[in-house]
This record gives structure tokens, C-alpha cells and sequence, in this order.
């Protein structure tokens, strides 16, 4: 049985994923985990794929990590359309599909360099495009994984990444300077 829920976590994310782990697992057994891999934020995809990799690890089940942009894809059945999500900054991770399959690689886009494109994916329907819903798109995630975690090697559980994260190392403090009176 596949189970599934959502929780509007808006920016409590990180607080509220623990106590939603902690009610799934207490539905009963636990025979595979699947996980979103990206791309998405970046704190959000490292938290979920670590909390994911973690429980898999413990609980001595498979894993198996489903992209954003084919979860998007999995929602529509067939045709030509870009996939997009929310990339911050007012960008979007953007890929092309045609019927279920990437036929493009993945790119960040302005909203203006989508217009008139057929879009699918969170953000789209105020672009003119098919809004799909975050619950949509996980519950697309486990159909797709289920096939994967049947096989002996489930597949990759690495984040996709639109762009490599800017993260820097502190500056070092200034020396501090003598007082004047």
C-alpha cells in the first residue's frame, strides 16, 4: 500500500518533517522510501534526501530518488511541454518533455523567456500554463519509484541542482582595533 500525505509547511519545513516521519511510520511497516531528489531549494533537498537516506539506512529498506521535473512529467499524459518549479530569485528550473520523456536539458528561465511556451509544473498556472500541485507531484514521485525499487540497484538518491549552491566560508573577524577615548 502506498501512503502518502501533504502538510502546508509554508517556510516550517524542517520543523514539521520529523513529526510527519513520525506519523507515517507509526501507519505500520515501512518497505521502501522514495525521495524527491530536484531540483528544489537547496536546504530542502538536503534535508529530505539526508532524513530519506537516514530512515532507509536504519529501517535496512531501498530508497529510490525521483527527479522534480519527471515527477512533473509523470502528471501529464503526453505531449510537448516544458516542465518548470520555482527556482527563487523569480526564476524557474525549466525542461522540455515530449510525450513523458526529457527531450531537453535542464536550464533556468526568467518568466518572460517562458511566455507562450506549453508549461506544466508549481507556478505555472499564473504563467498560463498546467499548475501542478506540490501533492501531485510526490504522488507522481511514487509511481515512478515504484518500478525502481522492485530492481536489485534502485538508482540514484544525488540532488539535482539547477545551479551549484553559493555558499561561502565566513570572513575571518578583524583584528580588533584600540579603542580611542
Amino acid at each position: 500500500m502506498i501512503r502518502a500525505f501533504a502538510r502546508d509547511g509554508a517556510q516550517d519545513r524542517s520543523r514539521l518533517l520529523l513529526a510527519a516521519v513520525q506519523e507515517l511510520l507509526a501507519d505500520g511497516t515501512i518497505d521502501a522510501f522514495a525521495v524527491v531528489r530536484g531540483p528544489g531549494s537547496y536546504a530542502g533537498l538536503r534535508v529530505g534526501l539526508a532524513t530519506a537516506q537516514g530512515l532507509a539506512l536504519a529501517r535496512g529498506v531501498p530508497i529510490a530518488g525521483i527527479g522534480t521535473m519527471e515527477a512533473i512529467a509523470a502528471t501529464r499524459p503526453g505531449g510537448e511541454f516544458v516542465a518548470i518549479h520555482p527556482a527563487g530569485r523569480g526564476n524557474f528550473a525549466a525542461q522540455a518533455f515530449r510525450d513523458g520523456a526529457a527531450s531537453g536539458p535542464l536550464y533556468g528561465a526568467t518568466a518572460l523567456e517562458l511566455d507562450g511556451l506549453a508549461l506544466a509544473g508549481e507556478g505555472a498556472g499564473t504563467l498560463g500554463g498546467v499548475e501542478v500541485t506540490p501533492e501531485a507531484r510526490c504522488r507522481a514521485a511514487l509511481g515512478l519509484a515504484l518500478p525502481r525499487l522492485e530492481q536489485a540497484d534502485p538508482g540514484d538518491v544525488e540532488a539535482i541542482y539547477l545551479r551549484e549552491p553559493n555558499i561561502t566560508t565566513p570572513r575571518k573577524p578583524l583584528p580588533s582595533q584600540p579603542q580611542s577615548r
